[in-house]
This record gives C-alpha cells, sequence and structure tokens, in this order.
C-alpha cells in the first residue's frame, strides 16, 4: 500500500516501487483494453506515426535530444505489453482449440 513512504525521496528504494508500480499499472491497463469494445491502438496512441511525418528519424541521428541513449530502448518497451498479451492471447486459444479436438 503505502510502503514506499517509509523510504525518503532521496533513496533509490522509493523511486524503485514507484516505477515498478507503474509498469505495473501499465500491464494491468493494457490487459483491461483488450476487455473493452475500444481496445488500444500501439500505433496512434504511442505517437510512431509523427516519426514519419514530423521528421523523427533525422532528428534522432542528427539533432542534441536528450533521449538518445534510450532510442533502441523504446520500442521494446511500448511493445513488451503488446507482445506478451497476444502471446498469453495464443496460448489461451491453443490450449482451447487442443481441448476441443481431443
Amino acid at each position: 500500500m503505502d510502503s514506499y513512504r517509509t523510504y525518503s525521496e532521496g533513496r533509490a528504494a522509493h523511486w524503485l516501487l514507484l516505477l515498478a508500480a507503474d509498469r505495473v499499472d501499465a500491464v494491468e491497463s493494457t490487459f483491461a483494453s483488450f476487455l473493452t469494445r475500444h481496445p488500444d491502438n500501439p500505433i496512434t496512441e504511442t505517437g510512431v506515426l509523427s516519426e514519419f511525418t514530423h521528421h523523427g528519424l533525422p532528428s534522432r541521428l542528427h539533432g542534441k535530444r536528450v533521449d538518445r541513449v534510450h532510442h533502441l530502448l523504446d520500442p521494446v518497451l511500448v511493445a513488451a505489453p503488446w507482445v506478451l498479451a497476444a502471446g498469453a492471447a495464443y496460448l489461451a486459444l491453443r490450449r482451447v482449440v487442443g481441448h476441443r479436438q481431443n
């Protein structure tokens, strides 16, 4: 619950707990979106299309952007929940189909 308050803001444990809670919330939200009639659209909601329409690649390669360090990691962080959800759905569907065939 509020166990993160036992650590002061100057300690890494405080921020690591908050970061872990944020990731859990993001994964829960992604899975919850599959239960609605309008699931999340990772292409339009993450700004991927703006990389192609607003000179994203030149600014990444030649600009003085602060976030250049994690450019390769960004697609993994954005796609990981979707890949995991698709894999879980595939395994569940395969199990259901396998039980019906037996």
